[in-house]
């Protein structure tokens, strides 16, 4: 084989073939017919040729007619050689040839089938590269080969010259890809389909006719094929490197613009009225060339097929409406001209054609068309302090249309690659990718521009990138290795690019900076190059040209014209374009330009555009530097464009543009394949054994290894093994021999193994037969001996529930009768606390209104007084400043503004009287109807307060009965056996009394009977009425016993009821024990009553019966004729009436007892709850700090989890790592949320466990996520004042262990949800209960989820209570409360998805809340603008008595809506128990305050205008904010940041108007002083618990009106003013305030000089200019994460029940437990 150096020292004799060199054919073959020493004559076919014998090369007679496919087999490697080669194969139509691992493409400008289809690619499968024919297809197998089996991103590198086929041979390889890949479904299409269809619509908007193609790319394209780790198909990606933006204004003949403009030219008719186009002959734009339509090209037709490309890649109607509305606007923008001005030189439209045009395209860009005419004539250029506009000359008008025009459409390209890059679906996770660049090649014009220069530094990168690793890398690594090998010099071009981009002395570097002078031509940029590069080499300066400079590329000479080089760089970012566009009404033009910051908007910001090419282009060899290169060369064979002509010098100049000879001469004579030892040793070890196993090196192993083989021609160097080509194919060979062998012997053991398997499997089911059958004979012996036993325990459980059942009925009657007394207790108390209340209120009513009015009086003269001062001051002021006016022209624009005030103020004093006037006629009727008002709002009063403090004394009560009911069960447990004696001796005193009553009854009926006959004979009327009596009282007393039995009855039953539910009362709310306690005390109530009855009855019936003994003593002492029947009736009535004297004693002794037992209960609970409330507050602070202690440990652990994890994920990004080979590696699944977890090495012995593990904690329920979210996606209410939403999300994660998963999508689609809360900014009430929910959810987070450890320390438990009275305070804890660390709150290793989900939480806290804060600040500043007008322009000359009485109203007003206040918010903090029972309940019943302005809705102009409505309304907003904060349970801690920042903005505002010239006044200090008064009361009324601190965020405003409404200002010092008075103001604030109250009148109404000097002093002159005296407004998020998990309590949620939906959902069961 002779290479190019041995051709020459070939001798030539006569009668040989040979090859010489021709200036019209390259090369032409012929015969030698002569030899004169070194001259030759050669007869060729067309003529005859003398040349040198040096200059010929040698032609092979055997040279196969179809040539061959690897021109490194070709027996003479030369040039002619490699020439007649690839004509050969492309007269074959054999278009591909190979040239080592290069493959060169000749593009034949016709369609080839039988080079393509699915039967060809499945050839190529799997096959070595070099074994089929050449093919882009063997390339893509291989470049996907190596990437499976290396695990390395592979780069194929499409180069070519415009028209050379680099799009066609792109997507041959894409398909390829594709069907060895897989085909990765995304709706309904694979990404190889998606990445074609995308062709289309982007060679619509990026492609143009050029003069050597009709479809050339005018942008460099990087398609990125993603593979996962299975080698299949997970994505792609499409990354574009600098549109020739400038096309889009400037095209030169015959060229064209890109084809989007032609096509939509061409559009159906309906199309091209709407967006009012012609002919692309009309168009400045396109008019520029005289080519407008190209051969065998329909530009309708194309637009059809680019709208149907849309909708495939996705891109919906109204988007495409849009897109082709942008570029009808371009074409109309380039008609616009410009011409000067009639008054001045600026640039105007030029005629009405001009402003047609300039119409058309404001409509299109749905713009103002006023605007769109400033911006481009116009531009604000902006100072230190001012902004100036400056118009623009024509010329200067046309260049800011032509980058309008530029600036929209690259905008508009770039966004059209975004959205087919997120239809076709990126996958971040990926772990190849497969590149393949299709960028533009060299060119060579006969003018050539910027353009061309741009794009030459490309290739020239891109050669340099070809050499360093075709022949740089060979050397290098043969010199490395030590390897015999003779070096070859080849071309570097790095000293073209230093001249091009090498700062700061390169060309590009040059050009920008002529760019940034305004004077800089095309002329003085040529001159600056000359000066700067005349020494250098590759740059000269043509001899016939003043500007054009030449370029010595590595293809040959380019000469550059620099007439257009400077405005072409020029990327002007204009400000009012981009505010323009911005503002336009049509959402897609506005999202291309989004909003820029302030002071990058304010003017126009230069940006090169080869400064941008140069970072584009950097960024593009990085990234081929992280992958391994694969090359193909297209060749375009003429530059007609058609087939069937092969051009050889064209040809021939673009193979050694290539570089292709010297990879021919390297590919041939080196070593292609190339190995490490220990690599090389892993792979084919398995050939020699023995070589390995013994105690060799890696070096002699090898060598044993190559000669077992019988291997040559091979080489060892220092750390790799090098063979020739072919032998590592050999070695494979006998690799798959040696695996197949052990592969059967691997068949043979399985196959013994399972057979094996299941005889035992047999085996082990026969014995368990047997074992079933013997025990189902012993459970059925078994189960009658159970049976037998379960009898007697069934008998012994139920005299036991019998005897419980006593017990119990025993131990609540005792209850009961406790309750009661307790009960009336605490209602005497009341009643007297509520006649003390009353009569405070009365008098402290009484005195504040004699102090008011008194106060008010003084107020209104002293009002009056300042009035006429200042006027009299003000008129002497005017008298000044007229007078200084005359002096000087310069103040005239002061004068005509104070005659402007004058104006206002006259007209405002003639309005305030006719205000004035109309308040004194409706003055008489608003009295009464303000008396009326009043009398019925004191009646409302009186019926609240007493509702409030009864609500209050039950709460206080029922709370009380439930903490002893919780912290005292075990005592009263015990003193239940005490009152259960007492009850039984009750029981037996009324037996006892019974039985006393029955044996009255039988005396009695004996004593009638014996002694009826007698009285009937002797005394008649007398014992008849004494037995009658005695029968009424017995009776009386039976039904009293019989009363007393029926209520000890209904006791023990109610006993019974209450000790079978007693574990469900301990469970229950404040409100069912108050129930059970007013129960208990009603029977109390009655059983006293009984009591007392009882008491009377016997009191009755001892004076009876003593009237009846005087009677009978009577009648026998007159009467003396009694016989002893008599005797003995008054025996019996006496025996009666002892009776009854018995069984008083008996119940006053009960009673007795009872009240000594209450009160010894009342004794030893009152001593137990004194001690257990101090050792529970020791404990609780000890629990606290021991919290806060871990709490911040735990916080360290996750932040220090958190950098580790940062840390890691960007090693990633990081070149490929070498790993150890005795770690096996195990790369985690990549992660949903776009990230993906650290590789780290993990020893082989643990890899099934923890993937068994992580295998098990991924598996999640994604059926049920649906649900879940469709539930928690409405408003589910709240429960026990927590939302319920937040909860049951908690819940369901915590369950499913979704916190401890490392791939999960769960999180995300619960973001999604959060995401919808913001979409109606406006609605408050939906933000504040996403609000809610969002921030609960957070601090469930923050105490559940910790950082993964890994150290493998042990979680931490929450501290433990230490003392004996700590645990025993625990065991008297609720149920719940006692299990809620273990129920509700649970410690989990949070896993990276985890994590990123709480930041993801709390942004969207963050964003929620700054919402909030804006929308109350947006409502709140129209309304405090108001109430200052209102306050400045209210009437300052009306007399002291109107004022008075006035104010005396209002504040009769104000005083019922101030005292009815605190029933608001009361109702307010106890919301209605539907809401939690009925989530779904509608607003307008949950929120009566919503509505404010219909209830109080003003009926005449004067009331809305009067500054007190005004005021008022800024109080009924924030009782509004309040009631919604209320209403959907906003934590305490966010609503008193909310009203902090609220009474922050009051402040600035409210103070910034202060310190203006009209509003320093005495007068508006005390009316802003009423109104903060009013404000005072209103936080003190809405309770610390969710105001806070806000009043202390006033304070500005309070110390500058405390300090306006000192009378005596003369008497304050400098220290009292800046220590007492106003110790937070500044020395500017101080120092404008107290310069602007002055008055000349009262010199004590005056700061004295020394304070105001002693201010001035303290000020610089920068202070004294500038307005520093103002309040700035923060409006940052006052709080941190960490805060909000301090905010609330876990025992809150104890009682928190899950949504109603779920509770009866089987699959949601957990949430009850």
């Amino acid at each position: 084989m002779l290479y190019f150096d041995q051709a020459a020292s070939v001798k030539v004799a006569l009668g040989s073939h040979v090859w010489v060199e021709d200036p019209d054919e390259a090369w032409l073959d012929g015969e030698v017919v002569e030899a004169n020493g070194e001259d030759i004559k050669v007869n060729c076919q067309t003529k005859t040729v003398v040349a040198k014998v040096n200059a010929v090369y040698p032609k092979d007679p055997e040279f196969p007619e179809l040539g061959m496919d690897d021109m490194t087999k070709l027996a003479y490697l030369h040039e002619p050689g490699v020439l007649l080669n690839l004509k050969a194969r492309y007269n074959a139509n054999e278009i591909y040839t190979y040239t080592g691992n290069i493959l060169i493409a000749v593009n034949p400008f016709k369609r080839l089938p039988h080079l393509y289809g699915n039967e060809i690619m499945e050839q190529y499968k799997g096959s070595d590269f070099g074994e089929l024919s050449p093919h882009p297809f063997a390339v893509a197998d291989s470049a996907y080969r190596k990437m499976i089996n290396e695990g390395v991103s592979q780069a194929i590198l499409v180069s070519g010259e415009s028209g050379a086929g680099k799009t066609e041979s792109t997507k041959m390889l894409m398909q390829y890809l594709a069907y060895m890949g897989g085909k990765a479904e995304s709706e309904g299409r694979s990404v190889e389909q998606q990445v074609l269809e995308s062709n289309p619509v982007l060679e619509a908007f990026g492609n143009a006719k050029t003069v050597r193609n009709n479809n050339s790319s005018r942008f460099g394209k990087f398609v990125e094929i993603q593979f996962n780790h299975m080698g299949r198909i997970s994505g792609a990606a499409i990354r574009t490197y600098l549109l020739e933006r400038s096309r889009v204004c400037q095209v030169s003949d015959p060229e064209r613009n890109y084809h989007c403009f032609y096509m939509l030219c061409a559009a159906p008719e309906q199309e091209t009225e709407r967006y009012q186009l012609g002919k692309p002959s009309t168009f400045h734009y396109l008019n520029q060339s005289n080519c407008y339509a190209l051969d065998a090209l329909d530009d309708s037709k194309e637009y059809l097929a680019t709208r149907k490309a849309m909708d495939v890649v996705g891109i919906s109607p109204e988007e495409q409406d849009a897109i082709f509305r942008i570029v009808a606007a371009i074409l109309h923008l380039g008609n616009i001209e410009f011409a000067k001005g009639e008054e001045s030189d600026a640039a105007e439209p030029k005629d009405d054609k001009s402003r047609f045009h300039l119409k058309v395209a404001a409509e299109l860009f749905m713009c103002d068309e006023k605007a769109l005419e400033d911006s481009l004539c116009k531009r604000v250029m902006v100072t230190r302090g001012e902004s100036i506009t400056k118009s623009l000359d024509p010329g200067s008008a046309a260049l800011s249309r032509d980058a309008l025009a530029k600036i929209v459409y690259s905008k508009l390209f770039d966004w059209l690659v975004t959205k087919i890059n997120n239809t076709i679906g990126q996958d971040p996770s990926s772990k190849y990718i497969i590149g393949v660049l299709d960028i533009y090649g060299f060119e060579s014009f006969k003018t050539n521009s910027f353009e061309q220069f741009c794009i030459n530094l490309t290739n020239e990168k891109l050669q340099q990138h070809f050499n360093q690793h075709v022949f740089k890398m060979e050397q290098e690594e043969y010199t490395k290795e030590e390897i015999d090998w003779s070096y070859i010099e080849f071309i570097d071009n790095q000293d073209v690019l230093d001249l091009i981009e090498k700062k700061p002395g390169g060309i590009i570097a040059l050009i920008d900076e002529a760019c940034m002078f305004p004077r800089s031509t095309h002329d003085t940029l040529a001159q600056k190059l000359y000066q700067t590069f005349n020494s250098h080499k590759r740059f000269t300066k043509p001899k016939l040209a003043r500007t054009d400079f030449t370029i010595c590329h590595y293809a040959g000479d380019v000469t550059y014209q620099t007439e257009l080089f400077l405005d072409k760089n020029k990327d002007y970012v204009v400000g009012e374009h981009q505010s323009l566009m911005n503002s336009s009404d049509c959402s897609f033009v506005s999202s291309l330009f989004p909003k820029m910051r302030e002071e990058s908007s304010k003017s126009s910001k230069f940006s090169s555009i080869g400064s941008q090419f140069k970072q584009q282009l950097q960024s593009l060899l990085e990234t081929l530097n992280t992958t391994k290169p694969h090359y193909i060369r297209c060749v375009k064979p003429n530059n007609v464009l058609k087939p069937e002509i092969f051009e050889n010098v064209n040809v021939l100049h673009q193979l050694r543009c290539g570089g292709v000879m010297e990879a021919i001469r390297i590919s041939c004579a080196g070593y292609p394949t190339r190995k490490p030892f220990n690599e090389f040793l892993t792979r084919f070890k398995i050939l020699a054994p023995e070589a390995t196993d013994r105690s060799f090196d890696e070096v002699d192993a090898c060598k044993k290894l190559l000669a077992k083989v019988d291997l040559q021609g091979f080489q060892i160097g220092k750390t790799k093994v090098f063979l020739r080509a072919g032998q590592m194919a050999e070695l494979d060979n006998h690799r798959a021999e040696v695996l197949g062998d052990s592969a059967r012997i691997v068949q043979r053991k399985v196959r013994s193994y399972q057979s094996r398997k299941k005889y035992l499997l047999l085996q082990s089911a026969s014995t368990e037969i047997q074992a079933f059958c013997r025990g189902k004979v012993a459970r059925l012996q078994f189960k009658a001996v159970r049976r037998e036993a379960a009898s007697l325990r069934i008998q012994k459980q139920a005299r036991t529930y019998i005897c419980q059942t006593a017990y119990k009925k025993l131990c609540i009657s005792a209850i009961y009768v406790q309750t009661g007394l307790r009960a009336m207790a605490a209602r005497v108390e009341l009643q007297y606390r509520k006649k003390r209340k009353a009569a405070i209120i009365i008098q402290s009513q009484t005195r504040r209104r004699l102090c008011r009015r008194r106060y008010l009086r003084m107020k209104s003269a002293a009002i009056t007084t300042q009035c006429g001062w200042r006027v009299k001051v003000a008129r002497r002021e005017l008298q000044k400043l007229k007078m200084a006016a005359k002096e000087t022209g310069a103040l005239q624009d002061a004068k005509t503004k104070l005659e402007k005030e004058l104006e206002e103020l006259i007209s405002c004093l003639e309005f305030e009287k006719q205000m004035r006037m109309e308040l004194e006629e409706t003055k008489t009727q608003e009295v009464e109807d303000l008396q009326s008002a009043l009398n019925d709002m004191k009646l409302q009063l009186g019926e609240t307060q007493e509702t409030k403090s009864e609500e209050i004394l039950k709460l206080q009560s029922a709370l009380q009965d439930m903490q002893l009911e919780f912290e005292e069960l075990a005592k009263e447990l015990e003193m239940t056996h005490d009152l259960a004696a007492e009850n039984e001796q009750l029981k037996e005193l009324v037996s006892s009394l019974q039985r006393k009553i029955d044996e009255s009854e039988g005396k009695y009926e004996d004593t009638s009977k014996l002694s009826e006959e007698g009285v009937k004979q002797e005394v008649p009327v007398i014992d008849q009425g004494v037995i009658i009596e005695l029968e009424a009282e017995n009776q009386q007393l039976k039904a009293l016993v019989r009363s007393l039995e029926k209520k000890i009855d209904a006791l023990d039953r109610k006993h019974d009821e209450t000790s079978s539910n007693i574990s469900e009362q301990l469970k229950e709310c404040a409100s069912s024990d108050y129930e059970i306690v007013s129960s208990l005390a009603a029977e109390n109530e009655r059983l006293k009553a009984l009591v007392s009855s009882l008491e009377k009855e016997n009191s009755e019936n001892d004076g009876n019966d003593s009237s009846n003994e005087q009677k009978e003593g009577t009648h026998v002492l007159n009467e003396e004729i009694l016989t002893e029947d008599v005797l003995v009736d008054n025996e019996i009535a006496n025996k009666l009436a002892a009776e009854n004297k018995d069984l008083y004693d008996l119940v006053d002794l009960l009673e007795k007892k009872i009240d000594e037992t209450e009160k010894k209960y009342e004794e030893a609970s009152r001593l137990c709850e004194e001690r257990l409330k101090q050792v529970m507050d020791t404990e609780t602070k000890l629990i606290e700090l021991k919290t806060s202690m871990q709490s911040l440990e735990e916080k360290v652990s996750d932040m220090e989890a958190e950098d580790k994890i940062l840390r890691q994920q960007a090693l990633l990004n990081s070149a490929s790592r070498k790993m150890s080979p005795q770690m096996s590696f195990t790369g985690p699944p990549p992660l949903e949320n776009g990230h993906r977890e650290s590789f780290a090495p993990i020893p082989s012995r643990k890899f099934g466990t923890m993937s068994f593990r992580r295998s098990r904690i991924e598996r999640q329920p994604h059926e049920y996520v649906d649900v879940l979210l469709k539930c928690v996606s409405q408003n589910v209410g709240f429960s026990h004042g927590k939302p319920v939403a937040a909860f049951t999300i908690y819940k369901c994660l915590i369950h499913w262990k979704s916190f401890e998963a490392e791939k999960t999508s769960v999180f995300d689609r619960i973001v999604s949800i959060f995401a919808s809360a913001i979409e109606n900014p406006e609605d408050d009430n939906h933000l504040t209960y996403w609000l809610t929910n969002t921030s609960t959810l957070l601090f469930l987070l923050q105490r559940s989820l910790k950082t993964h450890s890994t150290t493998g320390a042990s979680p931490r438990k929450p501290p433990q209570p230490t003392s004996f009275f700590g645990r025993m305070t625990q065991g008297f804890r609720s149920p719940s409360s006692a299990s809620l660390s273990g129920d509700v709150v649970q410690q989990v290793d949070a896993r990276y998805p985890a994590l990123l989900f709480k930041q993801q939480l709390t942004a969207y806290v963050e964003t929620i809340y700054g919402i909030v804060q804006e929308n109350v600040k947006r409502e709140l500043a129209p309304v405090l603008s108001s109430c200052i007008q209102g306050l400045r322009d209210s009437p300052h000359e009306s007399s002291a008595e109107n004022l008075l009485a006035e104010s005396s109203e209002e504040n009769s007003l104000a005083k019922p809506s101030e005292e009815s206040l605190p029933a608001k918010l009361s109702e307010d903090n106890s919301p209605a128990k539907p809401s939690e029972e009925n989530p779904q309940a509608k607003p307008s019943a949950e929120n009566p305050q919503s509505n404010p302005s219909e209830e109080n809705s003003p009926t005449k102009p004067s009331e809305e205008k009067s500054p007190e409505k005004t005021c008022e309304a800024s109080v009924d907003l924030l009782n509004r904010l309040l009631g919604t904060l209320k209403k959907n349970y906003v934590p305490p801690f966010l609503a008193q940041k909310i009203f902090s920042q609220t009474f922050q903005g009051i402040n600035v505002q409210v103070f910034n108007s202060l310190v203006q010239r009209e509003c320093c006044t005495f007068t508006m200090g005390k009316k802003v002083n009423s109104w903060l008064n009013d404000l005072e009361s209103w936080c003190s009324l809405a309770t610390e618990e969710f105001v806070g601190s806000s009043w202390d965020e006033l304070k500005h405003t309070r110390q500058a009106v405390v300090l306006l409404v000192t009378e005596d200002k003369s008497k304050i010092t400098y220290d009292d003013l800046t220590t007492n008075l106003c110790p937070a103001l500044s020395t500017q604030q101080l120092y404008r305030i107290c310069n602007l109250c002055k008055n000349d009148d009262h010199d004590d109404q005056n700061v004295s000089p020394d304070v105001i000097s002693n201010l001035k002093l303290l000020m610089t002159d920068e202070d004294k200019d500038n307005r520093s005296f103002l309040l700035d407004n923060d409006s940052s998020i006052p709080f941190s994460a960490d805060e909000i998990s301090n905010c609330m309590q876990e025992k809150d949620f104890a009682n928190v029940k899950p949504a109603i939906e779920l509770a009866d959902n089987p699959n949601f069961q957990f949430l009850k437990d």
